[in-house]
């Protein structure tokens, strides 16, 4: 019967304290059963082989344990839809994050860092993804048992959009790539309000006066279009009202860059001594002043798009 303690034990090791003693009593009564079964068909007492060969056959002492606890997930079907959402805006605020760091980089140094980039989405993107799959798999097993929270508890179908046509919802990859790419721009047109004095003094580059002059007026449609995001995040879905404002601001963001991207100069050296001075920044001009003039007119062809959804659902009111 040594072997069927230590297998107790073993067993005992892996159970919750509040429930070990109740079931350790009823898997040894279980373990003896079984053995007084064997030994009437035999006609002899077990042996400390059959006491193996009946152990072996039960599992391993974690897997046996496993059994009388509730089933472990790491993230459960209840809350994997959540969690996939939190994913997808980790996934957009690493590539923000990234874009910063990079645009930072840039101006002070003049460097594309195009693999550094790259190196930084990964090791973030996998930050990011360790920390939300923790989080949510403590949520899936909370301690005690007692869920933490109830994500759609408060659900009513009187809250459900009036959504007529399948393109009306708003997907989460739409409006996080909305928001990323404007709180970007927002924060790269206004670095000189957050960087650190020390880090703009030592730009090699900078806005060029001509830019400097559209600043005030881009960065407010920025905003407008960053509130107008987070109107977005709460209602998710388009309304006759909401899609006039959506071509408003890309008009006016259009209009801004196809202006910008006409310029012979973009980006200036600052001739800081201290400073190495910018390479290739007449190729950098270049390649900004062209992403400028596409960006502009997908704007332009987005502000279409919303006039003929305006139209379309104009017709179903």
């Amino acid at each position: 019967m040594q072997l069927i303690d230590r297998y107790m034990s073993a067993v005992a090791s892996y159970l919750p304290e509040v429930r070990r003693d109740e079931i350790v009593r009823e898997l040894r009564a279980n373990i003896l059963d079984k053995l007084e079964s064997l030994a009437e068909q035999q006609g002899r007492e077990a042996t400390e082989a059959d006491v193996s060969a009946l152990l072996k056959e039960l599992g391993h002492p974690q897997q046996v344990a496993s059994r009388f606890l509730p089933a472990q997930q790491l993230v459960t079907a209840d809350l994997f839809p959540l969690y996939k959402q939190s994913l997808h805006y980790g996934v957009i605020l690493v590539f923000i994050l990234g874009l910063i760091q990079f645009a930072v980089g840039f101006l002070s140094s003049g460097y594309m860092d195009f693999i550094g980039l790259l190196h930084g989405f990964v090791m973030k993107g996998l930050i990011t993804f360790a920390v939300i799959t923790g989080l949510f798999y403590v949520f899936s097993n909370p301690p005690g048992g007692k869920p933490l929270f109830s994500p759609y508890q408060s659900w009513a179908p009187e809250k459900l959009p009036p959504v007529k046509r399948s393109w009306q919802r708003i997907s989460g990859g739409e409006q996080g790539v909305d928001f990323a790419s404007d709180l970007f721009f927002l924060l790269l047109l206004n670095y000189s309000f957050w960087m650190p004095s020390e880090k703009v003094s030592g730009l090699a580059a900078v806005f060029s006066d001509s830019v400097s002059e559209w600043v005030p007026l881009l960065s407010a449609v920025m905003i407008v279009s960053l509130l107008f995001g987070v109107w977005n995040m709460v209602y998710r879905y388009w309304t006759v009202p909401k899609l006039v404002i959506e071509a408003l601001i890309n008009l006016a963001s259009a209009v801004i860059l196809l202006k910008l991207s006409r310029l012979d100069q973009i980006l200036v050296p600052t001739h800081n001594p201290l400073v190495e001075p910018v390479k290739m920044l007449e190729l950098a001009n270049h390649v900004i002043g062209t992403g400028l003039f596409w960006v502009g007119m997908w704007l332009l062809f987005m502000v279409g798009w919303s006039v003929y959804r305006i139209w379309q659902l104009s017709r179903t009111l």
